[in-house]
């Protein structure tokens, strides 16, 4: 397993390095599915910015929603998501890790 420190940034906006994240803010899917919603640049993203896809699968924003993941506010000031994040499962998987407290990437 690797780590990779991550950086919790005020608003999707400032998402801007490999590992940062900012959230949870209140999402809706459809017109009654209400949700909390982290969005991210996973630590493997080298992309130019937050758009860019195209510079390998894990670049770009990423995001997850409560349900069916759980987001708990650490006392310093962190993140902690549970359960583990996937991406690409369909199409092969490329990252597959969590976010720990204390600003911690595992994967």
């Amino acid at each position: 397993m690797a780590t990779h420190i991550a950086r919790r940034v005020a608003t999707m906006d400032d998402l801007t390095q490999a590992g940062d994240y900012c959230g949870p803010e209140p999402i809706t899917y459809g017109e009654n599915d209400h949700r909390t919603q982290v969005w991210f640049l996973l630590p493997l993203h080298i992309g130019k910015d937050r758009y860019d896809h195209e510079a390998s699968p894990g670049s770009g924003l990423h995001g997850v929603s409560s349900p069916p993941w759980t987001f708990r506010e650490c006392p310093d000031g962190s993140l902690e998501i549970r359960a583990s994040i996937a991406c690409g499962r369909h199409d092969g998987e490329y990252f597959h890790g969590w976010l720990n407290e204390h600003n911690e990437w595992t994967y």
